[in-house]
């Protein structure tokens, strides 16, 4: 089975590598309806935020009047400034904001994050409880005993099973979230038994419990095998995505190689830049 898995993709690999050496007619490839490989530049430089600031999130209108009130309270000249220009040009207005009310803005990113994360530590718990009810006890125990104590534990289990819930949160119905979820409940039980046999001094008790760890051991092998089979079938599907990527970057390549398409592209630009264009080539 491993043999023949190795071959498909081996093959596939190979399948990538010719047909993105096999040669193609540039002539196909030219599109009367493209926009040029300028355009095709900046809409690549503004999906990576170029210009756009590190850690930069849109503010709402709300959130906009809030920075606005605090920066006019720092710095009154420049936030009538900033007013009339956002009257004038939002977008730069945006980007002039961002330069000058930093302290405010970083104000407002630490409501949300602190917000996020109060919403996401209450949907933790409640799901928490739903499937591990045990340990949800002895938590909610440790909060009326030792609150330093519980919020060590919290720690603990956030770092512990916080990826199990969260794809459980993002997608429940998921064949992956499923298997995760049942792999984590699978280890407690395991951890469960071995505590449970290092500690006893019956002879029939720790056998009767070795039979059940071999149990649950051999149903986590299941788990973890079938894991694997689904990660490769990922890795199959990301293949094939590559190689589809790998097309249309050689036809884009093929396209503009073409000299009467250079042509068209270059007294196109020059005419934008004379219309005195924002973007830059």
């Amino acid at each position: 089975m491993e043999k023949r898995r190795g071959i498909i993709l081996a093959l596939t690999i190979a399948a990538v590598i010719l047909a993105f050496t096999l040669p193609s007619s540039s002539a196909d490839n030219n599109n009367k309806d493209d926009n040029g490989i300028f355009q095709e530049a900046d809409r690549q430089d503004e999906r990576s935020g170029r210009g756009r600031g590190r850690g930069r999130f849109e503010l709402t209108e709300d959130e906009t009047n809030r920075v606005m009130e605090g920066f006019k309270k720092r710095n009154p000249e420049k936030a009538k400034e900033l007013s009339t220009l956002q009257k004038k040009d939002p977008e730069k207005f945006k980007d002039e904001l961002w330069r000058n009310a930093r302290e405010e803005i970083e104000k407002i990113g630490k409501e949300r994050f602190e917000k996020w994360h109060r919403q996401r530590r209450a949907e933790f718990l409640e799901w928490f409880e739903m499937n591990f009810p045990e340990e949800m006890k002895e938590l909610a125990r440790l909060k009326n005993a030792d609150q330093d104590l519980y919020n060590k534990k919290f720690e603990l289990l956030w770092r512990k099973y916080y990826h199990v819930f969260d794809e459980n949160r993002r997608n429940p119905e998921s064949e992956w979230a499923k298997i995760l979820l049942e792999d984590m409940k699978l280890q407690n039980r395991r951890d469960e038994l071995v505590a449970k046999i290092k500690s006893t001094k019956n002879k029939k008790s720790e056998q009767k419990l070795f039979a059940e760890l071999e149990e649950v051991i051999a149903l986590r092998y299941d788990v973890i095998l079938k894991r694997k089979q689904m990660g490769f079938e990922r890795l199959l599907r990301q293949l094939d995505d590559l190689r589809k990527q790998i097309m249309e970057s050689r036809k884009d390549i093929l396209k503009y190689q073409d000299p009467k398409t250079k042509e068209e592209n270059v007294k196109q630009r020059a005419k934008e830049l004379l219309e005195e264009k924002k973007k830059f080539w």
